[in-house]
């Protein structure tokens, strides 16, 4: 494993210290799971999207604000 180290705003390392106490990690365990998280969301050179994303069309315009409601009910079901 390869150790990185960044240089955060005072007040960026106390919410992320905060968080992690609440989620019962620690902060470099958060900060890890961030950077893989956003380096997974990028591009990797030469890969092409995948071309059938976003062709899917539910036919429903309300899902974004219903998500709630509809995410509960596929639970119950």
């Amino acid at each position: 494993m390869t150790e990185l180290h960044v240089r955060i705003p005072d007040d960026v390392a106390e919410r992320l210290a905060a968080r992690a106490e609440r989620e019962h990690t620690t902060p470099e365990e958060l900060a890890s799971d961030a950077v893989r998280s956003y380096v997974g969301t990028l591009p990797r050179p030469g890969v092409r999207p995948l071309g059938f994303i976003g062709l899917g069309h539910s036919g429903r315009s309300d899902l974004s604000e219903r998500v709630k409601e509809i995410r509960q009910a596929s639970f119950e079901a």
